[in-house]
């Protein structure tokens, strides 16, 4: 070994200073060579080594606005819409405020979108029935809850899944200005319908009306475990069709205002509902035009077998209307005709009126009630006057109309074995 070498080594060792000495670790803070010290940077056992990328079944592209807009637009027009961030927000963190006015002319078409990730293809195939869309948002002045925003996912050959707002997004009571979270699971982006390659996926844009003023602290895609369809249980036992509804104790469940409860014997179906309305029991419409005004409708499959992602009708799929004005009566719209057989009362409330209604499974070919099968359902109140329909409120297609043709839109009605307490 050279001499100078040997020397070195020697005098590095001498001059060395200890931190700690164990079994087999030698830890060293500083080394003096030739009266120059020299120290050691501490670093961890991983430092240095990549971390993984947070992902969703190998789904990377999570983030699609947080605190920076390298990959937004908003269209044309300053007046009609403006978007910019605030770096000075209470809570340190920044923000997008949101300005916009669509009801001014010159402002035909006024929205905004989001490419992310620079704009790359993103492949949502697989994860549609995992992720949600997230929002975090808050309002400037007075609290809200409906927001007159649409939703699109776009491919990158030019389809577009649309999708509107609707309050059943909403995770709080209202949206205040504390952040609040917005919910929009991927499955009820309509891709299939309008051909929209889920694969292939560009932007994210969103259409806005009237006019309004938001603050967005961030939009994401979130792992989403929520069921889309909502159940109801029907309960086993005799109601008296009378519209006071005091035997049906507590198996109502909310339809926003409304409320709503099934119930069952081996001969025939109950549902009773309890409706809200200011002008209550409005409806002058005839037949099968019975929707235009106050009306209930109640959809509904005879068979459990039928796939529950269908989007069209099978012969054993339902879809009755009761006319809630002066001369109430129930339609068949399969049949095209009023249903006979049927038993139908109300009674008025302070609020508005209730409706219990008796259907027999005989007037359905080959329908049998067995409590250990479930079918599909859904019901929607229709809120009109003489006139017309101002609005209609749907159980678990909320936030897309056309249930009555469409019956992946329904939600799921089970058979309890569990006698009701008679009142």
């Amino acid at each position: 070994m050279d001499h100078f070498n040997l020397k070195f080594i020697l005098f590095f060792f001498g001059m060395v200073s200890f931190s700690s000495f164990g079994q087999d670790t030698l830890e060293l803070d500083a080394v003096q060579v030739n009266g120059t010290s020299f120290g050691f940077k501490k670093a961890n056992l991983y430092e240095g080594v990549q971390q993984e990328e947070y992902n969703v079944r190998g789904f990377t592209q999570l983030e699609i606005f947080e605190s920076n807009l390298l990959d937004f637009w908003t269209s044309p027009g300053v007046t009609c819409i403006t978007g910019k961030i605030n770096q000075k927000g209470t809570d340190h963190n920044p923000f997008l405020e949101l300005k916009w006015n669509k009801d001014q002319e010159g402002c035909d078409w006024v929205g905004m979108g989001f490419g992310w990730d620079g704009w790359k293809s993103k492949d949502l195939a697989y994860v549609i029935d995992t992720l949600a869309l997230e929002l975090i948002v808050r309002s400037k002045g007075a609290a809200f809850t409906n927001i007159p925003w649409a939703f699109c996912l776009e491919d990158y050959s030019g389809g577009q899944a649309w999708l509107g707002y609707n309050t059943s997004f909403l995770k709080a009571n209202n949206i205040t200005q504390e952040w609040t979270k917005v919910l929009i699971p991927l499955q009820l982006f309509p891709f299939d319908s309008y051909e929209v390659d889920a694969t292939n996926i560009k932007q994210l844009m969103i259409q806005v009306f009237a006019e309004g003023e938001l603050e967005v602290s961030s939009i994401k895609l979130v792992p989403f475990a929520g069921k889309l369809k909502e159940e109801v249980r029907a309960f086993e036992g005799t109601i008296q069709v009378d519209g006071v509804l005091d035997e049906w104790n507590e198996s109502f469940l909310p339809l926003e205002k409304h409320s709503f409860a099934v119930a069952y014997t081996r001969d025939e179906l109950y549902f009773a509902f309890d409706v809200i309305d200011d002008t209550p029991r409005q409806n002058g419409q005839e037949g099968s035009n019975l929707w235009n005004g106050d009306a209930i409708e109640i959809a509904f499959s005879t068979n459990p077998n039928a796939n529950p992602n269908r989007k069209f009708l099978l012969l054993s799929d339902q879809h009755l209307g009761i006319n809630c004005g002066e001369h109430p009566y129930v339609w068949n719209w399969k049949t095209n005709e009023m249903m006979k057989d049927v038993r139908l009362n109300f009674s008025s409330t302070a609020q508005g009126y209730r409706v219990e209604l008796a259907i027999p499974t005989s007037s359905f070919r080959g329908f049998n009630i067995n409590p250990q099968e479930s079918l599909d359902i859904e019901v929607a109140i229709d809120e009109g006057n003489e006139k017309m329909r101002n609005k209609q409120v749907r159980w678990n297609s909320k936030a897309q109309d056309g249930f009555h043709l469409n019956p992946s839109l329904w939600g799921s009605l089970s058979f309890e074995h569990q006698v009701l307490i008679q009142q």
